[in-house]
């Protein structure tokens, strides 16, 4: 498995390590017919999310071929490893959250695609679907969508408190983000984080529509 971690957890002086609450972001890949190495963690939660290419996720007793659109929460204590069966790349994201003593967790892993849960409308233009939210057993995260907006969009401007992690990764399309008063183009694999923010906004200036990866642990 190829691993490149984009953010990590706050510490001083590191690039990247910037989120208050959820350990570490990454992007990865299996190349054709090759297997990640079998792992359990006895103290961290994950959240598989597959971008592109399709495979077959083994956690625990179930395995279940996965497809673009796939999640996975894969509990402490799970064994899992994830197969790349077709002759193209399987590109898939990582979240990590640790988890505490005495923290209740789920005891076998839960699989969903976004597209099974109803879309609903948030700050004016996005359309969101929830992937994952606590109720499903995350710890930390609050809730992981996937998030789309249409050409010539613009969303409401809104803000976050310190305490917040909020991200925004790019997985197709490009548009303008806007955070406090710095604009960035986000294309993808750009993952941009908005909190603490007096304001940000997403703008799809582009004929074209975006879709986001986003995930969140909120204070408020």
């Amino acid at each position: 498995m190829i691993e490149r971690v984009i953010l990590t957890k706050e510490k001083a002086g590191e690039e990247g390590a910037i989120m208050k609450h959820i350990d570490s972001f990454s992007r990865a890949y299996l190349e054709s017919y090759c297997t990640s190495t079998p792992a359990t963690h006895d103290n961290i939660q994950e959240v598989f999310y597959i971008v592109s290419g399709e495979g077959v996720f083994k956690a625990g007793d179930e395995a279940r071929r996965v497809t673009e659109g796939d999640g996975v929460i894969v509990p402490p204590g799970v064994p899992h490893f994830l197969k790349n069966e077709l002759d193209e790349p399987l590109e898939f994201l990582i979240l990590v959250e640790s988890v505490e003593e005495g923290v209740g967790t789920l005891k076998e892993a839960v699989f969903r695609n976004y597209r099974e849960s109803s879309i609903g409308q948030g700050h004016w233009n996005h359309l969101v679907h929830n992937l994952f939210v606590q109720d499903d057993g995350l710890v930390k995260l609050h809730s992981v969508l996937v998030v789309r907006m249409e050409a010539m969009q613009v969303a409401d401007t809104h803000g976050h408190y310190a305490e917040t992690d909020e991200v925004w990764y790019m997985m197709r399309g490009s548009g303008l983000h806007v955070v406090n008063r710095e604009v960035c183009r986000q294309k993808p694999g750009d993952a941009v984080p908005v909190a603490p923010s007096s304001g940000h906004c997403l703008i799809n200036d582009t004929d074209q529509p975006l879709q986001i990866f986003y995930f969140a642990h909120y204070e408020r």
